[in-house]
């Protein structure tokens, strides 16, 4: 009886750890605004081809990314789980460099009110994404 107690105070504890009340909050993606704090493909960090745009997810879908004032529309959505985050900022080409990068199915590690970390669903394109509250 001793170790089904210990036993179950182990299990409640780690899961408490896990199950963090800030964690994957939907609601903290359309507060302000963000900025990329991380991109890397395949090893490859290339967060600095998202210096100085902002991002805004807006409550109805809407993204958008600004950089010196020009402004490009996309579109967003997490699913009801906090599991994929969806971005579309139109098609990855040379010519839609660097938004296209972002169009992605994202499975999301970890979201709290400062911090969107994200993977591709498709492990073998090994990308990490980071967005961080301004």
């Amino acid at each position: 009886m001793k170790q089904l107690v210990s036993f179950s105070l182990l299990f409640l504890a780690l899961f408490t750890a896990c199950s963090s009340s800030s964690d994957n909050n939907p609601d903290a993606v359309t507060a302000g605004t963000w900025r990329v704090s991380h991109f890397s493909e395949r090893g490859n960090d290339e967060t600095g081809d998202f210096s100085g745009y902002t991002f805004t997810f807006a409550g109805n879908g809407s993204a958008s990314a600004v950089k010196q004032g020009v402004s490009k529309s996309g579109s967003w959505s997490l699913n009801s789980t906090s599991t994929r985050f969806s971005i579309d900022f139109g098609p990855k080409t040379d010519a839609n460099k660097p938004l296209g990068e972002l169009t992605d199915d994202w499975m999301v590690i970890s979201l709290t009110d400062r911090e969107i970390k994200l993977t591709d669903d498709n492990a073998s394109s090994a990308e990490f994404l980071t967005f961080t509250k301004n």
